[in-house]
């Protein structure tokens, strides 16, 4: 998995996750801890693909993606995600 894969996620929202919690493969969450360095969110390795989050992760990474600008994905350059 490399970080282009990281701006792919489909994150899910788990309300039985304790806050500030993310569940996913440990392929991934190798990458996130690179791409992320220290960080404060607990990241539990899972036993699916699924990438689960906790309720106010989910609610967080929402308002953050509504500040984004907008962008056609055709005009992504698959380069400048890494």
């Amino acid at each position: 998995m490399s970080l282009p894969d990281l701006a792919c996620l489909d994150l899910q929202e788990c309300s039985q996750l304790p806050q500030n919690t993310l569940m996913a493969p440990l392929p991934l969450l190798r990458e996130l801890r690179c791409a992320l360095g220290p960080t404060t969110i607990n990241l539990i390795v899972g036993s699916k693909e699924a990438v689960l989050v906790s309720s106010d992760l989910f609610e967080a990474f929402h308002v953050w993606e509504e500040d984004q600008p907008a962008t056609d994905s055709s005009e992504i350059d698959p380069s400048e995600l890494n």
